[in-house]
């Protein structure tokens, strides 16, 4: 499986999927709806190596991140793996550092790097500042991986008249690789 493969079946699953009851705020929805999502679609010798963050998770792949694929045990949520994709994964820039929720890796160097938000709608919007970080945050991604996918999870019902522009936007950003999901949380 290449990237490209891969980000296509994230997306799938990422919007069409029911989301988890219980998600209370960004973590949650990483852990409980994007993570596992992520994980059911790589198949041993896939050729796709995902990391995300361990939360406090101790067990690390055997007998080393980078074997462990082709003919060891492949650990969720591996600290090991965690802590060396900073070196390809992350982005630092005009003064500041950026990790993504989660990044992936194919066989031949091709990556994507997912990045989700949750946010509350009120009185029919969505909170501009939250909104304009995630786009800017996933094109940071951007200049340094192949896709990327940006997952919105939201609370609320925003009014249809704040909505004019948004497949004009989906589409520029779809044409650079970037795909955005927005999604309301129940």
């Amino acid at each position: 499986m290449n990237i490209l493969d891969f980000c296509r079946s994230l997306i799938s699953s990422l919007t069409r999927n029911p989301i988890p009851q219980g998600i209370r705020n960004e973590v949650d929805l990483e852990r409980k709806f994007v993570i596992p999502a992520a994980w059911n679609i790589v198949r041993p010798n896939c050729g796709i190596r995902i990391s995300s963050h361990p939360w406090n998770n101790k067990r690390q792949c055997a007998p080393d991140c980078q074997s462990a694929p082709i003919s060891g045990k492949v650990e969720k949520g591996c600290p090991r793996c965690w802590a060396e994709s900073k070196k390809w994964a992350s982005v630092a820039t005009f003064g500041t550092h950026h990790d993504f929720d989660l990044v992936a890796r194919d066989s031949k160097g091709k990556t994507l790097a997912v990045e989700v938000k949750f946010i509350g709608a009120k009185g029919g919007r969505k909170p501009n500042s939250e909104i304009q970080r995630l786009p800017g945050q996933c094109s940071l991604a951007k200049t340094k991986h192949d896709a990327v996918i940006g997952l919105c999870g939201y609370r609320g019902s925003p009014d249809p008249r704040w909505e004019r522009d948004t497949q004009t936007v989906r589409g520029w950003f779809k044409r650079r690789d970037i795909f955005l999901i927005f999604r309301a949380v129940g």
